[in-house]
């Protein structure tokens, strides 16, 4: 039994180095109960051969189901992975998703010039941007210099040629939250008629404290 135990670990290990681990490493996705358990096992299976075929869908399995340790391992390899720009943009948007900045600032400084890499950039500038607003522990010095990174690459972003349609809605409508919703900026102007009809501007208060109620039906 041992023996057999032994020759099987054997196998398998030259399958890796050898290629051939796609399949293994789907079968171990298969019969997967928890993903990152059985993620650095996957890497495993198919890191000898980046070129075998399939091996983006394993990896694709990695970086939604892994850890930020396997996450890191994938950053090592991906760029050998041949046509890895869905993989690529998958990888930012996950990393961008569970927040691990310093993966996805070492990232973007690999990566070629191009829609990726502002799309890297935007998700850098988002956590930035969400860090500022909701980390506790940050200072008020703090929270405006994490907001003010967020500001001067967005801006930055904003102005470059080649930006595709959906992410420059994406840059104008983070940088305008970023700029005036939250603490510290100056509120948007806002125009109304108050209870008597009359017509107000709320830059017409400043320098006063202003109550703002919003309601409405849905």
């Amino acid at each position: 039994m041992i023996a057999r135990l032994t020759i099987a670990v054997l196998w398998l290990a030259i399958g890796s180095a050898l290629g051939g681990g796609v399949e293994e490493a789907k079968k171990l996705v298969r019969e997967s109960k928890d993903g990152v358990s059985v993620a650095k096992k996957v890497l495993d299976l198919v890191k000898g051969d980046l070129t075998e075929k399939g091996v983006d869908q394993v990896i694709g399995w990695v970086i939604e189901n892994g850890g930020a340790k396997e996450r890191k391992r994938v950053g090592e390899i991906l760029s050998s992975v041949p046509g890895n720009d869905q993989l690529m943009l998958k990888y930012v948007r996950v990393l961008g998703f569970f927040g691990e900045e310093e993966q996805l600032k070492s990232v973007i400084g690999k990566m070629e010039e191009g829609g990726l890499l502002q799309e890297a950039r935007f998700r850098l500038a988002s956590l930035m941007a969400e860090d500022a607003e909701r980390n506790l522990t940050l200072t008020d010095a703090e929270r405006a210099a994490r907001n003010q990174e967020a500001v001067g690459l967005l801006e930055e972003l904003g102005k470059e040629e080649g930006l595709k349609e959906l992410l420059g809605k994406w840059i104008e409508d983070l940088l305008y939250k970023v700029t005036h919703l939250v603490v510290g900026c100056e509120a948007p102007e806002i125009e109304g008629v108050d209870h008597e009809g009359k017509k107000f501007r709320l830059s017409e208060y400043r320098g006063k404290v202003v109550l703002l109620p919003f309601w409405g039906y849905w």
